[in-house]
């Protein structure tokens, strides 16, 4: 009978090892699941509060002919700070972004911050008066801490205006 007792006691401890190991098991897959979740959730709510729209005139749209510069007007319509830095623009087939572009915050500042307007400026050649153009901006969504998250983008379809 003491041999049975032991057995049983080697059994049930065994149980308890292999139900405790299985149980750390899932909670560390519903651990990863949860964090998973929560980068989502921030990245959709990032999403849900970065918006642009470009707000030139679409008949007018200023472009120098010499330099071959366009610039487009664009207002922060999200309730979040957008990325200046970030900023890319395109026109007529030409990309632009980082260095090649001129980002400028309408009255000053250095935060895009939600009904403000930044005036960015881009090298797209070949433009001419009476076309019709498409043209699209995009940049990234800034979470409370600075980080990029999200993102924003519009398009617009266009005529320029020389100046």
């Amino acid at each position: 009978m003491a041999g049975t007792a032991i057995s049983e006691l080697i059994f049930f401890v065994a149980a308890l090892i292999v139900s405790s190991a299985v149980a750390v098991a899932f909670i560390d897959v519903a651990d990863n699941y949860s964090k998973g979740l929560r980068d989502e959730a921030a990245l959709l709510r990032a999403d849900m509060t970065s918006s642009l729209t470009i707000v030139n005139d679409p008949g007018m749209v200023p472009y120098d002919n010499i330099s071959q510069n366009l610039t487009f007007y664009i207002k922060n319509t999200g309730s979040s700070e957008l990325s200046v830095q970030d900023v890319i623009v395109s026109a007529n087939g030409t990309v632009s972004g980082g260095n090649g572009t001129l980002v400028l915050i309408v009255g000053g500042g250095s935060i895009w911050v939600p009904g403000s307007v930044v005036q960015v400026t881009f090298e797209a050649g070949g433009l001419v008066e009476g076309a019709d153009y498409s043209g699209w901006a995009s940049t990234s969504g800034l979470t409370e801490g600075g980080a990029p998250r999200g993102s924003a983008l519009d398009t617009i379809t266009f005529r320029i205006r020389e100046v």
